[in-house]
């Protein structure tokens, strides 16, 4: 029988005259139609040169900053830096402190235990960083919320420099110098810029200010060499890829293409089974960004900055190996959470209902890891299109919760307004729109749930809570091929904000099979204008198979598969035509 699109399917609108336009300056006309979908008005934003990187100029704070850290590199005082636990926070660690050390400075790196020391500066970091003789503090990828980390480091004598890309509360901290594109007081235009974004311009502008000193070890470093470590932590970071992080993603993707990528980089890419030649923004997001967040979450995020800063693959290797093999512990514990949440969330909708009474996920795994809660919270946001807050038990009582969200409601400003609602009841809580971490005493859980439920009342409408699939339209069956998949490859990078095309589209299917170790991932031979063409659904789980002769309504991205030396198109169905 025949599958009709659901009522919450639409396709993404675009100017048709943009098109046009796109089309008549050599773009494709599909890719034409892709592109003024994403707000693509003319054929020079599809340009992505360094030259047009935005200038750091605008940046607040940076003139500070820059000269502060240029004159303890000069003066070979000791820097500590307090990076945060992820990939971005790992990849701007990793860089500022190649930084420092090629240009004949002193610096070492604290990376803050996720379950005993939690998140971002703090008064226990800043005592570490002044036992190791430290006379400026630089945080990388947080801080702008260290208020009590940032007191203590200057009751100790170090100046502090906080560069981070988080939202600042109404107040900051009492730093000597805040490198945040987000501050209200800065007139950089690309708020979107990570934390290793916000280093790279760190550096970028220490560098010039050497120069213009006439400190002759800046004049042979090239900001080049960065670019491997800036795309990752980009991509890895899920900002969204506005023009100025696509031309650093772009940057970065050719830089690796060219055979420059690190020593650490490559055997990364190596144990992840990815060919630097033919890497994507993509590989970056699963196969490189997982592993290094692996670290963080189940053990200690300096075996990423170390296997990143390794001079050589045989130094760099065993560590790009004890990354892979936690990723895999991670992924088992990631499974076991997940199944435990699904039955909860599962009992709870036989319950109350979760479209009128629960309209934010909130569950406590007692059993389980406080570094994988945020994965867990993101698969029950998929799965039932719900925002969803996943807390495991941390060290001496306290729940350490994190929060996934939906398009149009901003997970941080709804726990800040709980925060207001009950005072007292969130121990701290951080982050931004799609996602936030928060922290409870376990006797005010069910205070917490209680205020949730409230404000979630108030501002979690019914749309927030429709899982529209939204799609590029259909596109003809005879440009379905090799072609088309190879320009959508090329066309990229692709990511938050500037998303891969999906497609969808009626096909009979001639041919259905399961495959993997666990037969979770369905095949499909569809039959395109007499061509057959395979289609790949990871994660089928209990779906129904697809019988042969069908036809099936399939919403797909069109991709490239590599196997044995040959190529050939593939579809990678997103969903089925029917909810």
């Amino acid at each position: 029988m025949e599958k009709t699109l659901p009522a919450n399917m639409i396709t993404r609108a675009f100017d048709t005259a943009i098109a046009e336009t796109l089309e008549a300056s050599g773009q494709p006309s599909v890719m034409a139609r892709i592109y003024a979908a994403r707000g693509i008005k003319d054929a020079s934003e599809l340009d992505l040169p360094l030259k047009n990187l935005a200038d750091y100029s605008t940046m607040a704070d940076i003139g500070k900053a820059s000269a502060r850290l240029a004159a303890a590199i000069v003066r070979r005082e000791t820097v500590a830096l307090v990076g945060d636990f992820d990939c971005d926070g790992c990849t701007g660690t990793t860089l500022v402190t190649e930084f420092i050390r090629r240009l004949g400075g002193n610096v070492f790196f604290l990376l803050p235990d996720r379950v005993r020391m939690g998140y971002g500066l703090s008064p226990q970091l800043a005592d570490m960083a002044a036992d190791g003789g430290a006379t400026l503090l630089i945080t990388v990828d947080n801080g702008i919320s260290a208020f009590a980390g940032v007191s203590a480091a200057n009751a100790l004598g170090m100046d502090v420099i906080v560069t981070d890309h988080h939202l600042p509360a109404e107040s900051e901290p009492d730093a000597y110098a805040i490198v945040n594109p987000n501050r209200k007081s800065c007139n950089f235009p690309y708020k979107s810029t990570c934390g290793v974004g916000v280093a790279f311009y760190l550096a970028a502008a220490t560098r010039r200010r050497l120069i213009e000193q006439g400190y002759a070890p800046a004049t042979s470093l090239r900001m080049s060499r960065f670019l491997d470590i800036v795309a990752l932590g980009t991509v890895a970071d899920m900002v969204p890829l506005e023009y100025n992080n696509r031309i650093l993603v772009q940057a970065g993707i050719e830089y690796i293409r060219a055979g420059h990528a690190r020593p650490g980089l490559r055997a990364l890419l190596h144990v992840a089974g990815i060919n630097p030649v033919k890497l994507t923004a993509k590989d970056f997001g699963f196969g490189c960004g997982p592993r290094i967040n692996a670290a963080g979450r189940l053990d200690d995020m300096s075996a990423g900055v170390q296997m990143l800063l390794a001079e050589s693959e045989a130094e760099a290797l065993p560590l790009a190996e004890s990354l892979d093999r936690l990723n895999r512990e991670r992924r088992d514990i990631e499974k076991t959470m997940l199944e435990a949440s699904t039955d909860a969330v599962d009992r709870m909708m036989g319950r109350v209902g979760m479209d009128t009474d629960s309209r934010v996920i909130c569950l406590l795994d007692e059993e389980g890891h406080e570094g994988v809660v945020g994965l867990v919270a993101g698969r029950l946001r998929e799965k039932y299109h719900h925002p969803a807050i996943v807390f495991a038990p941390g060290d001496g009582g306290v729940l350490k919760g994190s929060a996934r969200s939906v398009d149009g409601l901003h997970i941080r400003d709804l726990l800040a307004e709980v925060d207001m609602v009950a005072p007292g009841v969130i121990r701290a809580f951080g982050g931004h729109a799609m996602a936030a971490g928060v922290s409870v005493e376990r006797e005010h859980f069910p205070a917490f749930r209680a205020a949730l439920s409230e404000v979630a009342q108030r501002r979690v409408k019914a749309e927030h809570l429709t899982d529209t699939v939204i799609t590029d339209g259909e596109i003809p069956t005879r440009e379905i091929g090799i072609d088309l998949a190879r320009q959508i490859e090329r066309a990229g990078p692709w990511g938050n904000g500037f998303p891969e095309p999906v497609f969808h589209g009626t096909f009979e299917v001639a041919e259905a099979s399961r495959i993997g170790a666990d037969k979770n991932t369905l095949r499909l031979k569809l039959r395109v204008d007499n061509r057959m063409i395979t289609a790949i659904r990871f994660r089928h789980g209990d779906g129904e198979d697809p019988i042969a002769g069908s036809m099936e309504t399939l919403v797909y991205q069109l991709t490239v598969n590599r196997y044995n030396g040959t190529e050939s198109v593939q579809m990678q169905v997103v969903t089925f035509g029917c909810s």
